[in-house]
């Protein structure tokens, strides 16, 4: 049994169509079946059922998939661990970043790539559900994200520095003048908000569990950039965590008057797992840099 065979077996097993794996192995098909069927004449049991379109794992293929995946994470874990005695000098570091700290990131990467350039960095935007299975699967080494509003076992959060909710509205706004907010008041005005699956409105939902009216909105969107560009171009307000504008000159802030808004900005990492030391290095530029520590003193503009 060999280190590749199970790699082409997790492959399959993920996709449940050799043709598809194959493509992101780099392999021909006919390659990979033939790879497969050594494996299983190997191992004795049948760990695919084969038709003429898919492939489906065998109860055997079922309880052998997370043996083989642990086996080739516990490989590259030491692979990994060869790269560190280079002082970081190589490897690839894989960060997951929600939308709405994706202004937090930019200094830690500019520093971070002058001081380790043979480092690659792979980011990846999504919302906090998606990069969280991306974290169980050890495809990212961790995620930027606001603490998930439910504990997850298997899921360690380490705080950087608590946020809130926020109205953002552009400069010549009616609110724009506002110091604090409340729900209600949004009522009368139009509003765009983030769709569901970003942790803002996640949070914003929880928020509206406890009142007795609804907001209206006219647009929702999952994509903050292009929400922030309708407000900037016109006379909505929408919410989201002040950290999204914090520090850009076209944009007001305004608390958000509610009780229990406050959101913790956290580094999430996968519990029990070999952490890199470009992983520890990033962290470490990232808690040092002016974008976070600013954001200790003062969560609006």
């Amino acid at each position: 049994m060999e280190l590749r065979q199970l790699k082409y077996f997790v492959k399959s097993a993920e996709y449940l169509n050799f043709s598809e794996a194959a493509k992101h192995l780099f392999i021909t098909q006919s390659t990979l079946s033939q790879q497969i069927k050594q494996l299983e004449f190997e191992l004795g049991f049948a760990l695919f059922i084969r038709n003429s379109r898919h492939i489906i794992l065998t109860e055997a293929g079922e309880e052998f998939l997370p043996f083989a995946m642990r086996t080739i994470q516990d490989a590259e874990d030491g692979v990994q661990r060869l790269y560190d005695l280079q002082h970081v000098k190589a490897g690839t570091l894989h960060v997951g970043v929600t939308y709405s700290l994706s202004t937090v990131l930019t200094e830690g990467v500019l520093e971070f790539m002058k001081r380790y350039p043979g480092i690659k960095l792979e980011i990846c935007y999504k919302t906090v559900n998606e990069l969280l299975e991306l974290l169980r699967n050890r495809r990212l080494d961790f995620v930027l994200s606001y603490k998930p509003l439910a504990d997850i076992p298997e899921i360690d959060a380490m705080p950087m520095f608590e946020n809130a909710l926020a109205v953002v509205v552009n400069r010549e706004h009616p609110l724009a003048d506002k110091k604090k907010v409340k729900l209600c008041e949004l009522q009368q005005y139009q509003l765009v908000l983030p769709a569901a699956g970003l942790q803002a409105r996640m949070m914003l939902d929880r928020l509206m569990e406890k009142m007795d009216f609804e907001l209206t909105s006219h647009v929702e969107l999952n994509e903050t950039n292009i929400l922030l560009q309708l407000v900037a171009h016109s006379g909505y307000a929408t919410i989201l965590s002040s950290s999204a504008v914090f520090g850009n000159n076209r944009f007001k802030s305004i608390v958000l008057d509610e009780p229990g808004n406050v959101m913790e900005a956290s580094l999430l990492r996968l519990k029990g797992t070999y952490q890199k030391a470009s992983a520890k290095e990033f962290i470490s530029i990232l808690l040092n840099t002016d974008a976070v520590k600013r954001r200790l003193i003062n969560w609006f503009d």
